[in-house]
């Protein structure tokens, strides 16, 4: 198959969600012998160092262009009507090179990361081509953006309540634009499908892809460390405090809202109960509130780090302690993993196929947190339970080798 596909951004390194899905995608379709070739806009020197990477770690052409002065493009956004993100994703230098090479090699199909890679697909000449070749198009949307920028738009505070609305709005329309006119649109859950309308010929071409979890990447400290025929050892059941984590890029608003959230309404409590205890915030680009969480006692913020996987391993909890989320938490998943129980808001949870108190414990208030530290804490056989039941959720649910299949039949055209 030759395949076009068109990234948001450099699906590289893997170290956030959208880049953690689009790089396993690519490198699955790479490795089954399809013939590959990324489009990704460019916004800093780190993304054309980045995208070098990445054509060289996986043999494969990467077209890039800059994007430009961001002010330029926010406001080009406002005057034409279009949606920030949009216009945020747009390089007209980009654009050309795609109308070029469609023109110049007929691919067989043209995968999309997100809605806002749509304007690619709609541009007059490029929509003109590709309806002229029958090629096949495919939009990865993860999750519906629209509804994201809803939940920004109920917590912020005028004006940018009324520019979320503002995009909320325009998304929505090309959301629908897209389900009518792509062949095939993935959604990393179903809860994020069954939000659609329910119109039957169109929910025919939409499909579940979810994430997985790179086994080899995440995984328990020593498999047999956490338990033998008597119970529980380690450091938390010997009189030591929890360490508590949270993990990912941390100028991202649902992660800040929600670590401030942990900082303010569970932590005070639980370092009065567990002074010893520690609260890691791990990952990349610490905005200033989440940087002054670190003032406080017992509260670390890591910034960026090469290799997450000893905080997970070293930590007894992981919190996902969400008020604003969409699609499907990776962060959670490499929990379980990792054989680290996760205590999750409802938000937290959502996308996942699991069930409270088996794979996780769901965790909405103050006092839910509290209490399920406390058990867990202090019941060895209860943390093991949750421990295992999340080792074996993500073992036999979140493969990637099982979700790239269903991708690679979705882009062929023979999915069912």
């Amino acid at each position: 198959m030759n395949l076009l596909l068109l990234a948001h951004r450099v699906p590289y390194p893997a170290d956030k969600g959208e880049k953690i899905r689009t790089f396993n995608h690519l490198s699955y379709l790479v490795g089954k012998g399809h013939n590959v070739t990324v489009f990704t806009p460019l916004e800093n020197n780190d993304d054309l160092k980045f995208a070098e990477q990445l054509s060289a770690k996986l043999n494969v052409n990467v077209v890039h262009a800059p994007l430009g002065n961001r002010h330029v493009r926010m406001l080009r956004g406002i005057t034409t009507g279009q949606a920030l993100s949009v216009t945020n994703f747009h390089s007209a230098e980009l654009q050309n090179k795609l109308n070029e090479k469609i023109k110049s090699e007929q691919p067989d199909a043209i995968m999309c990361t997100s809605s806002a890679m749509a304007r690619y697909i709609f541009n007059a000449s490029t929509a003109t081509a590709v309806k002229a070749q029958t090629i096949r198009l495919v939009m990865d949307f993860m999750d519906l953006d629209s509804l994201k920028w809803e939940q920004y738009a109920a917590r912020k505070p005028w004006p940018l309540s009324l520019i979320f609305k503002r995009e909320a709005k325009l998304l929505s329309a090309l959301e629908s634009r897209v389900l009518d006119n792509f062949h095939a649109s993935l959604f990393v859950s179903k809860e994020e499908k069954d939000l659609l309308h329910d119109n039957p010929e169109l929910l025919k071409k939409v499909h579940v892809v979810s994430n997985g979890v790179d086994r080899n990447s995440y995984y328990p400290a020593n498999a047999n460390a956490n338990a033998n025929s008597d119970g529980i050892e380690g450091d938390l059941f010997n009189g030591a405090s929890p360490v508590i984590l949270f993990t990912g890029v941390m100028d991202y608003f649902p992660n800040e809202d929600a670590v401030i959230w942990f900082a303010d309404n569970v932590w005070p409590s639980l370092i009065q109960k567990y002074p010893h205890a520690k609260f890691v915030i791990a990952g990349m680009r610490p905005s200033k509130k989440v940087s002054e969480l670190a003032n406080r006692r017992g509260i670390e913020v890591t910034g960026y780090l090469d290799d997450i996987l000893p905080h997970y391993q070293q930590a007894d909890f992981l919190v996902a302690p969400f008020r604003v989320a969409r699609g499907l938490q990776n962060k959670v998943i490499q929990a379980m993993a990792c054989g680290l129980p996760v205590l999750a808001s409802a938000e937290g949870a959502t996308g996942i196929n699991c069930v409270d108190n088996e794979h996780l414990i769901i965790t909405n208030t103050a006092d839910d947190y509290l209490n399920a530290i406390d058990t867990l804490t202090n019941d060895p056989a209860s943390y093991q339970r949750i421990s295992q039941g999340g080792l074996e959720l993500v073992s036999t649910q979140y493969s990637w080798e099982s979700e790239n299949t269903r991708l690679e039949h979705i882009l062929e055209g023979t999915a069912g």
